[in-house]
Parts: C-alpha cells; structure tokens; sequence
C-alpha cells in the first residue's frame, strides 16, 4: 500500500470529511450552549470555535479537493482552502482569524472577552455553513 501523504497535505475519503463536518458542528454547538455573558464560558466557547473551524474547513477542503492539511502549520489550511471554489471568499480570512486566536483560546490564562468569543463562534459557524453545502 502506498502512503497517502504529500508533504503536509493527506488524501481523505468522503467518510472521514463527513465524520470531521460532525466534528464541527459538535464543537460549534457546544461551544454555543457554553457561550455566556460569563468571561470563563466564553472563553471555553473561543476555544470550541478553534476547533469547530478547523474541522470544518478540513470538511470543506476534503469535500472539494479530496485532501486536507494534516501539518503542524496551520497557515497550510488557509491556503488549502483558498485554492476551494468558496460560496464565501471570506472564509480563509475567517479561518485566519480564527488560527491567529488559537494560542489565547487553547493556552493563554488571560481570559477572551465575551465579545471576541462571540465573533469566533460566528466564524467557526460560517465555516460550517459551507462545510454543510457541500
């Protein structure tokens, strides 16, 4: 059997896009349920849509181009799903925002505010929106 790697980007089945698509919307929608106007929650919400966009935009790219980014450069993904014919042509810029949020979400003690965390879930959802259309 021949490896399905190429460089940082793996070949993906259907399946898997489809298991890593309810992934997201798992994440997403706890991260909704856990979304307060309580900064420790909304933290946790922030760092639910890290991973809610990621999986999604893995769903999108999987979906589209049969492949997704599986490096430990997450700049990769961004570029991955740009190369996608996108309902959106904002979503890598969201997907962006989002990774350039992943080192406070996931390791910072500071807490995100209430209202970041509110804008990163929007963005993890328009994420998933177009992992849905596909």
């Amino acid at each position: 059997m021949t490896p399905r790697r190429s460089g940082r980007v793996v070949a993906c089945t259907p399946a898997e896009c489809r298991a890593r698509r309810d992934q997201a919307r798992a994440f997403l929608e706890v991260a909704e349920l856990v979304l307060t106007e309580d900064r420790r929650e909304a933290h946790v919400a922030a760092a639910l849509a890290v991973l809610a966009g990621i999986a999604a935009a893995d769903a999108i790219c999987g979906l589209s181009l049969g492949k997704w980014s599986r490096g430990q450069d997450h700049h990769q993904a961004v570029e991955l799903l740009g190369d996608v014919a996108l309902r959106d042509p904002t979503l890598p810029s969201k997907l962006r925002r989002l990774l350039a949020d992943k080192d406070a979400a996931h390791y910072s003690p500071a807490l995100i505010t209430v209202e970041k965390a509110k804008t990163m879930v929007r963005q993890a959802a328009a994420l998933l929106a177009e992992a849905d259309a596909r």
